[in-house]
This record gives structure tokens, C-alpha cells and sequence, in this order.
């Protein structure tokens, strides 16, 4: 399906592109002439169920043919068989260990905010949580973070954020949440994949990395022998010196991640591959003069 390439291998499809037909119409195209069951040896690993629905009904267009595994980047379950996995815990008890813990706090210091507030806090706790596990943040770099304020304001958030902390160093080992299992379970599949790489062609298609897990993924997938990962709304008109300034601290010191392409040039250097290297997925856009005039007034 794919040429052998001692780089690894990203491919892109162009803002305004149709995703999703694009991405079959190049599955078909790459597998033809290929004995049928070949098409059921493909996984293909999408972010939204949507994606997925929309490409199964694609692949079951026009005459019968076996369809891929067509899966989630966030349900690696099927890709780990025989894996002992821990069972996550319940959101509801992870929000009224966290109402409970800052009911206390409020008890203690009534000035961070008013009793009634604890389950709101709660709930921004266990969002906060989840970015963490899913960034692989552990919390005592949460602890020692450095902000000079004066004015002490941030001594009091810390001491409320402490409560991160103390519930994730008495929860440690025993039990995980959905996102730090979400995590765990990538991190045993690129494992696997590395002592054992796939026979089979893995494609991760449709996410732009901008989740550590999954892109600690699409960096795996794109290193198979037969894997690859498809980007989209990738930017190939954008000039060689924007990609280089995305990335660069003196050129916009606040940083550039707010940039659409910023993920894809992170993603690209993580790999050690440029903007050059990632092949069009699909055919050449058909307004190929508006991409560049859109690409180049942004």
C-alpha cells in the first residue's frame, strides 16, 4: 500500500478538501489491484465517531467489498487483545471525592470562594485533571510552578489547587481515570508496535495531534513500516519561512499556537521530517490559484 521510506510518512489533504471522501477514494486507489481480503487487513483510526460513521458509509458505496477496520483514536481496546487493563473510575465518584475535598478546603479558608461553589470547583478540578493525564502532566509539576504575584493571588489558587495533588498522590497506582487509562493504553500500544510492528497497514487519519495522547500516537503510526497519517486542512502553499516561525520563541514570544498550522509543524518536528515531506493524499485541489491567495493573505 505504501512505498518504503526510511522517513517518516505524513501525508496531508488541503483546507476545503472533502475529508472524508478524499481519505477513501485514496485508500481505494492505493489498494487496487490487491487481492480483496486486503482491504479488511487495513485499520484505519479516526477522533470522532461521526468521521467514522461517515467513512464506513463511504467504503459501502458502490460494489460489495470487505471494508476496513475502521476505528477511534480514543477506544484502543480492539488493538490490545489479551491486555490487562485496569477499570477506570466512575466520573460520578471522581466528582464527589473532589466536592468533598474542596468542601474542606472551603471550610478552612472561607475567602477562596462561598460553600456553595464547591461542586462547580469540583468540576473545574476534574477538567483540569483530564488535560493533565491526557498531556502526561504529572502533579507535583503542577506544585512546582514558579509565578512571581505579589500580590499573593496565586499562592491562594495554588493552595486550592493543591487538592489536584493531594487526590492524585492518594489515588496513585490504585485507581486510574478514563483519560489516564486513555493515556496508559496508548503508551502500551506504541510500546507494542515498536517490539512488534504491525503486518498490516495502520493509517491514523483526520486529527491534528493537538492532544499529546493522540499525538504520541500519530508519531508511532507514522514510524510503521506500514503505517501513515493523514492531516487535514494541511497548508501546502504556506511559505518555508512561516513553518520556521511557527515554531520559533523570538519570532512570536507569546508563542504560536493559536496558528492552524502550528500543531501540524510541531507534529512534523517531533518526527524530524519539514512541510516537504508530506505527500498530497488525494488529487491536486481543484482551486489550487485560491488556496495560494488565501494561504499567502494569512
Amino acid at each position: 500500500m505504501f512505498e518504503s521510506s526510511e522517513k517518516s510518512r505524513v501525508f496531508g489533504l488541503p483546507p476545503g478538501a472533502d475529508f472524508p471522501a478524499e481519505l477513501v477514494a485514496g485508500v481505494l486507489s492505493r489498494m487496487e489491484g490487491r487481492p480483496p481480503e486486503s482491504l479488511a487487513r487495513v485499520t484505519v483510526l479516526v477522533n470522532t465517531r461521526r468521521m467514522q460513521r461517515r467513512l464506513k458509509a463511504l467504503f459501502s458505496l458502490g460494489p460489495a467489498r470487505l471494508l476496513p477496520r475502521i476505528g477511534l483514536v480514543t477506544d484502543l481496546d480492539p488493538l490490545l487483545p489479551g491486555t490487562d487493563l485496569p477499570t477506570p473510575i466512575s466520573a460520578l465518584r471522581r466528582r464527589l471525592e473532589l466536592t468533598s475535598l474542596v468542601s474542606k478546603l472551603l471550610e478552612l479558608d472561607p475567602s477562596i470562594a462561598p460553600r456553595a461553589a464547591s461542586a462547580d470547583l469540583a468540576d473545574s478540578l476534574a477538567a483540569l485533571m483530564d488535560e493533565m493525564q491526557g498531556e502526561g502532566v504529572h502533579a507535583d509539576t503542577l506544585m512546582n510552578l514558579d509565578v512571581s504575584d505579589q500580590s499573593g493571588h496565586w499562592a491562594r489558587s495554588l493552595r486550592f489547587l493543591s487538592i489536584v495533588h493531594q487526590y492524585a498522590t492518594a489515588t496513585s497506582g490504585a485507581r486510574l481515570d478514563p483519560e489516564a487509562l486513555r493515556r496508559l493504553m496508548a503508551e502500551k500500544l506504541v510500546a507494542r508496535w515498536a517490539d512488534k510492528p504491525p503486518e498490516h497497514p495502520v493509517i491514523i487519519a483526520g486529527s491534528t495531534g493537538s492532544r499529546a495522547t493522540t499525538s504520541l500516537l500519530m508519531q508511532a503510526a507514522a514510524k510503521l513500516p506500514l503505517g501513515a497519517v493523514v492531516l487535514p486542512g494541511f497548508d501546502f502553499d504556506m511559505p518555508a519561512q512561516v513553518w520556521r516561525s511557527l515554531l520559533d520563541p523570538s519570532v512570536s514570544p507569546l508563542g504560536s499556537e493559536d496558528h492552524p498550522q502550528y500543531r501540524f509543524a510541531d507534529l512534523l518536528t517531533r518526527l524530524g521530517i519539514g512541510p516537504g515531506d508530506v505527500g498530497n493524499w488525494g488529487k491536486p485541489a481543484e482551486r489550487q490559484h485560491r488556496n495560494e491567495l488565501i494561504s499567502l493573505s494569512l
